[in-house]
Parts: structure tokens; C-alpha cells; sequence
């Protein structure tokens, strides 16, 4: 099993409002397999009221996480 980890987030301001926030994801395992790559956070995938003001980075963390696992089939 590969634990992924957060490595950097980044916040995307339009007019200094958080359009979306990109997420950089790294895990490797013991086998030498690794992954790397950003999934983009949008305001859609935020709970309904919330916004990236009031989103801690854990929860941006495990959105991107989700959002990851449905891109792999």
C-alpha cells in the first residue's frame, strides 16, 4: 500500500479571491513505484457554504486525495 502526502498547495487569486487551489501529491513504496502529480481543487468540490478562506489545508488535502482515487479505475 502507498501512503500519498501532501508536498506543496498552492492558492490561484483572481483579483485576490481564491479561484481554486492546486495540490501536489508524492507516495512511493518499498517496490520503487512512486506517483507524482497536482490535482486541482474547485470551489464546486468545497462542502456547500464553504469557501477556500474557510478551508483548512487538512481538508483541501483530503479533498484532492478524493478527487484523486476518481481518477483511478
Amino acid at each position: 500500500m502507498m501512503e500519498i502526502n501532501a508536498t506543496n498547495i498552492s492558492y490561484a487569486l483572481n483579483a485576490g479571491v481564491t479561484d481554486s487551489v492546486s495540490v501536489t501529491l508524492h507516495g512511493s513504496d518499498s517496490n520503487g513505484t512512486y506517483f507524482d502529480g497536482t490535482v486541482k481543487v474547485l470551489s464546486e468540490d468545497l462542502e456547500e457554504n464553504k469557501t477556500f478562506g474557510g478551508a483548512t489545508q487538512d481538508e483541501l488535502i483530503v479533498l484532492a486525495k478524493s478527487k484523486l482515487k476518481g481518477f483511478i479505475k
